[in-house]
């Protein structure tokens, strides 16, 4: 745009990082290495190198989401020790050290200083508390000899004491993990709001589809028992489990749902519920999501297809009626009994499956059939269809492109309020079968037939 500076051009780095993913120099605008005829802005010439620090060594710095979740642990670590009265053992076991070291350094004549004595007193104790006994500092007198017999026994008395608690307080941690009831403290996760019947299907597909490092949690009134034989079926990805109601406040809190990526809100029937009753229930959960949380990209399943609308409104990027396909896969499969058996074997992770690819910068005003005669030459991968992302109107586009106090105060507040977009969710178009003559651009996605994603 013109009269708008090159942002991204101001400072060239060969790699980038962001929240512990790095980032392919594509997906930023323009070349990576300036011209060399461009001139350094006289701002850039001027900063400090410790302003550009964290850009060039960014492993060094924690993110503030990092700092927030280390100090957040250490403060529910430094409660649950004082609530199990561990502070108070800790404290006799000092007096205790304290008190012995006095005991000898009184004593034990030693020729020195009394500093010397009593330093040496401290470490008698310490090794007579803990019965480890070098044996390098003995007492010779009666009284120091009554002052270890009273530490020896002091000292099984109080440490048994505090490693049972500090025992304890672990077991009954990893209990409470094991039923569902520690808070979820992961980032950028994804949920699974509700269980039925299908859950176990559907949570296989798309375990295969994610990648193990993704953390999953789940969050409904599964039995313990239940809930370990899925982790024991997928042991090596990152699987949680909070037990409660997903459409209550407090439990999606539990969840940290202010910093998940992506919630699928299942249709749960109870006993005894209507499908208006679960409908209600899945409105019910998607507006509390986007009030706690309005970037997150919800996906939901509805019992009745006349409450589509209803959540449409409420801002799910996603709905899926349960049963709609059901009546077309019938007809498919008595019409033509191998049109049936290539739908279900495309839809499971089987074999070949279907992909979607983002289309690479290098292929951008480039035509479709040259980028399917490379997917088809490298990777075996036949393209079927497009799907543009439209992007929505973002603050960014409205801002100037120099910096003003104006403006960070404008994206602060945005920030603040969890708003990514000025207007309407973002918006997919898909066609099927494209013309090989087609153009691609940024923001389109490939869907191609492979046995496994290709890499581009």
């Amino acid at each position: 745009m013109e009269g708008v500076p090159d942002l991204a051009g101001r400072h060239r780095v060969s790699l980038f990082t962001s929240g512990g993913r790095q980032h392919h120099p594509a997906a930023f605008p323009g070349n990576l290495e300036r011209p060399p005829d461009e001139k350094v802005p006289a701002t850039c010439r001027q900063a400090p190198f410790s302003r550009l620090r964290p850009v060039l060594q960014p492993e060094l710095y924690l993110r503030s989401d990092d700092r927030v979740v280390i100090k957040d642990f250490f403060t529910r670590f430094v409660e649950v020790l004082h609530r199990e009265r561990v502070f108070p053992l800790l404290l006799a076991v000092t007096l205790l050290v304290i008190l012995g070291g006095l005991g000898f350094s009184l004593f034990e004549s030693q020729e020195g200083y009394w500093h010397a004595r009593f330093g040496a007193g401290i470490w008698w104790a310490l090794v007579t508390l803990t019965t480890v006994g070098y044996g390098d500092v003995v007492p010779t007198t009666f009284g120091g000899r009554l002052v270890g017999v009273g530490l020896m026994l002091g000292g099984v008395l109080s440490l048994s004491l505090l490693t049972a608690t500090v025992a304890s307080v672990f077991v009954e941690r990893k209990f409470r993990r094991g039923r569902g009831l520690e808070a979820i403290k992961i980032t950028n996760h994804i949920l699974i709001l509700g269980w039925h019947y299908d859950g176990e299907i559907l949570l296989e597909q798309l375990l295969r589809r994610l990648s193990e490092l993704m953390p999953v949690v789940l969050v409904n009134k599964l039995p313990p028992e239940q809930l370990e034989g899925l982790k024991e079926r997928f042991p090596t990805f990152d699987l949680q489990y909070l037990w409660g109601d997903p459409s209550r406040e407090e439990i999606l809190e539990k969840a940290n749902v202010r910093q998940a990526s992506k919630a699928l809100i299942l249709a749960d029937r109870q006993e005894g519920e209507t499908a208006e009753q679960v409908d209600q229930r899945t409105l019910l959960t998607v507006l509390t999501l986007k009030s706690m949380n309005a970037k997150i990209r919800i996906l939901a399943e509805l019992l009745r297809p006349e409450n589509r609308p209803h959540l449409e409104r409420a801002g799910v990027d996603e709905v899926l009626v349960r049963g709609q396909y059901d009546s077309l896969l019938l007809a498919g499969a008595l019409a033509a009994p191998g049109l049936y058996h290539i739908l279900t074997a495309l839809l499971t992770v089987e074999g070949q499956n279907l992909w979607p690819v983002a289309v690479p910068a290098r292929f951008h005003g480039r035509t479709l059939g040259e980028l399917a005669a490379y997917l088809k030459e490298r990777h075996q991968a036949l393209p079927v269809a497009i799907y543009t992302e439209g992007r929505a109107l973002a603050l960014d586009d409205l801002l100037s492109g120099e910096p003003s106090g104006i403006d960070e105060f404008i994206r602060r507040k945005f920030t603040e309020s969890g708003m990514t977009h000025l207007f309407g969710r973002t918006k997919v178009d898909c066609q099927i079968n494209p013309a090989d003559s087609q153009i691609l651009g940024p923001h389109q996605f490939v869907v191609v037939i492979a046995a496994r994603r290709p890499a581009l």
